[in-house]
């Protein structure tokens, strides 16, 4: 029985001699193939439009995530999970309102503004730990979060332009 299955494995060929692995599809039925892809793709790009308050929500997420920082214990040990909490559920109500979710850019640019927005937000964390350790007065946290804020609100949309483009082809 096992010698059967793994000669079935090593059997590239069907019995007309065409590779296995072609789908036996003609050149037009593989075009209209690829054409109808390009059309899912353009009809996915037109429902993946992020609302306006997604933008708005994950900047007052990330500011407060950095300004609990400044908080003394008590209050920041309550609102840092709070605020943690608040990014996974942010992503289900979007991914339950809306029915889809992407968690890779599309292409070329939506990878760069994805990449950028990442790196500001993690120096915003860098900057965050910085206030957090050193003698620098706390209402300084205020630079970093609000910086984090704007990268969110500012970069999150074009980033959700750019991942539309690249999902509808109309940019590559």
């Amino acid at each position: 029985q096992v010698i059967h299955r793994l000669a079935s494995m090593e059997n590239d060929f069907r019995e007309d001699g065409s590779p296995s692995g072609t789908s036996g599809l003609s050149p037009a039925q593989a075009r209209a193939a690829l054409e109808g892809l390009d059309t899912d793709g353009a009809t996915l790009a037109e429902r993946a439009v992020t609302p306006w308050w997604y933008h708005l929500t994950l900047g007052t997420i990330v500011a407060v995530i950095i300004c609990t920082q400044a908080l003394p214990s008590p209050a920041s040990l309550i609102t840092l999970p709070v605020a943690l909490f608040a990014l996974p559920a942010l992503v289900l109500v979007y991914r339950r309102r809306y029915g889809l979710w992407f968690s890779q850019p599309a292409g070329p640019r939506s990878k760069r503004i994805y990449q950028f927005m990442l790196v500001t937000i993690l120096l915003c964390f860098g900057a965050m730990l910085l206030v957090r350790f050193t003698e620098i007065e706390y209402t300084w946290v205020l630079v970093p979060a609000s910086v984090g804020f704007v990268a969110a609100v500012v970069l999150g949309p074009l980033y959700g332009r750019a991942f539309r483009r690249e999902l509808a082809g109309t940019e590559r």
